[in-house]
């Protein structure tokens, strides 16, 4: 098991990965204080409740994309208020991405803050969405329209919960992993060229140094830009510009993962198309993205090829980097490395059209 521990800002965020880890980490939350767990529906919570007695709420939440709304939130601030929780106890997230961002949401909004605890029991969340602080739903079909950001104050993830996760699920996480490798971090690249069966497989070896390594790369960059001002943090959202339009345009039917690994395709041929990196990349990337039995192509998500420009502009026009008639988007220059560019929405459009 290993632990990372890191200040963001003014707030200290613990976390734990590896199997069995949540023992370990109940003992960080205090007896003194009383917890409210908010879970998926499809989790099991026997196992949590071994290890945290002080349960004082439970909300049951079907979790996924429909959940992620305000509503759910005004929800858990309602029973949150209705059993007089305060700023001194803790607020459990146990489930996937999108029930992560939706309790986060409610964590930092309630009482102006209460102690936000997440574990993750997708892949997807264990690598992305249950660290950075990053909390929002949905509005209007549109992704994360409505959040703030708000640090977890400890971070469970514990292996065990990946054994009854389903193919799909666990595959569509490895998304977010193949884009740290791309965009930040050579090591990691070679490490699941190297090891992709034993990643398919579940090898729980490999996925504690996989995992580890991913939420290293993601709490670097962190660290140094946690509210996404200073043009680093952008390098989190690469492939989803593009993907966050697939999402929108299939009515978020298309999980984030297989959008994300579609989106980094298409982005990565609009890099190349503009000159910041060789034919080489793309094709390594789409390598990589077919070894972990990830999507590549629009029509392998179900979005037709013949949508026309308008459309897609109408939706990436709407892409939370644009300012002012211009997206600022991360390039890779390399396998492993990138770089921040700006360019009118437009010549990106046009760009991607031309890739489709």
């Amino acid at each position: 098991m290993r632990t990372i521990n890191e200040e963001i800002c003014c707030n200290k965020t613990r976390v734990f990965i590896g199997k069995n880890s949540l023992g370990i980490a109940a003992q960080e939350i205090s007896h003194d204080s009383r917890v409210a767990l908010i879970r998926q529906e499809a989790v099991n919570p026997s196992y949590f409740l071994t290890h945290i007695k002080n349960v004082g709420l439970e909300i049951v939440m079907k979790g996924g994309e429909d959940s992620k709304n305000i509503e759910t939130v005004l929800h858990i601030i309602n029973e949150l208020y209705s059993k007089e929780f305060q700023r001194s106890d803790y607020l459990i997230a146990l489930g996937g991405g999108a029930l992560m961002d939706t309790v986060g949401l409610a964590a930092a909004l309630y009482l102006r803050g209460l102690r936000l605890v997440n574990i993750p029991t997708t892949l997807l969340g264990m690598v992305d969405a249950s660290i950075g602080g990053k909390t929002a739903v949905n509005f209007r079909n549109m992704k994360n329209v409505i959040g703030v950001f708000y640090q977890p104050s400890i971070v469970v993830i514990d292996l065990n919960f990946l054994e009854t996760l389903p193919a799909l699920e666990y595959v569509n996480g490895l998304a977010e992993v193949v884009k740290y490798a791309f965009t930040m971090d050579i090591e990691l690249y070679e490490y699941l060229h190297s090891n992709a069966e034993r990643v398919l497989n579940r090898d729980y070896a490999v996925l504690e140094d996989v995992i580890s390594m991913s939420v290293r790369d993601k709490l670097s960059i962190v660290k140094i830009d946690p509210y996404e001002l200073k043009r680093t943090r952008i390098v989190l959202n690469y492939g989803h510009t593009v993907g966050h339009a697939i999402e929108t345009l299939s009515q978020l039917r298309v999980s984030h993962g297989r959008a994300v690994a579609v989106g980094m395709v298409y982005e990565s041929c609009v890099g190349e198309m503009l000159g910041y990196h060789n034919h080489h990349v793309s094709e390594k990337l789409k390598e990589m993205l077919r070894l972990f039995e990830l999507p590549t192509k629009l029509d392998e998500v179900g979005i037709n090829r013949e949508i026309n420009t308008e459309v897609w502009r109408s939706v990436m026009a709407r892409d939370k980097k644009v300012h002012r008639g211009k997206l600022v988007i991360p390039v890779l220059t390399d396998i492993g490395s990138w770089k921040p560019v700006e360019i009118v929405v437009d010549e990106f459009i046009e760009a991607f059209m031309r890739c489709v």
